[in-house]
C-alpha cells in the first residue's frame, strides 16, 4: 500500500538530494511514503511539460472561431442578466 500526502509547506531540500532527484530550485515535489516508511519525492510537472499531453476526440476550434463565439455569447448573457 502507497501513501500520497501533498505538502502545502516550503521545505529547504539539501543540494546533493536535490540533484539526486533531478530536481530545480524551487520546484515542487509530492512525498509518496509506503508502510515500510520508505519515501519517494517525484517532481510535480510544471504545467508547460504537460502541453499536448491530452489528445482530444474533436478538432480544436480557431481563434477566429472562439472570439466569434465570446462576441455572440456577450449579448445573449446581458440580455438574460436582469432575469435572474
Amino acid at each position: 500500500m502507497l501513501w500520497y500526502v501533498v505538502l502545502m509547506t516550503q521545505s529547504t531540500i539539501p543540494l546533493e538530494v536535490r540533484q539526486a532527484l533531478k530536481l530545480s530550485p524551487r520546484q515542487r515535489v509530492s512525498c509518496e511514503v509506503s508502510l515500510d516508511g520508505t519515501a519517494v519525492l517525484p517532481p510535480v510537472p510544471q504545467l508547460d511539460e504537460l502541453f499536448g499531453s491530452v489528445k482530444l476526440g474533436k478538432p480544436v476550434a480557431s481563434t477566429q472561431d472562439e472570439k466569434r463565439a465570446a462576441r455572440n455569447a456577450i449579448p445573449q448573457e446581458a440580455s438574460t442578466e436582469g432575469q435572474r
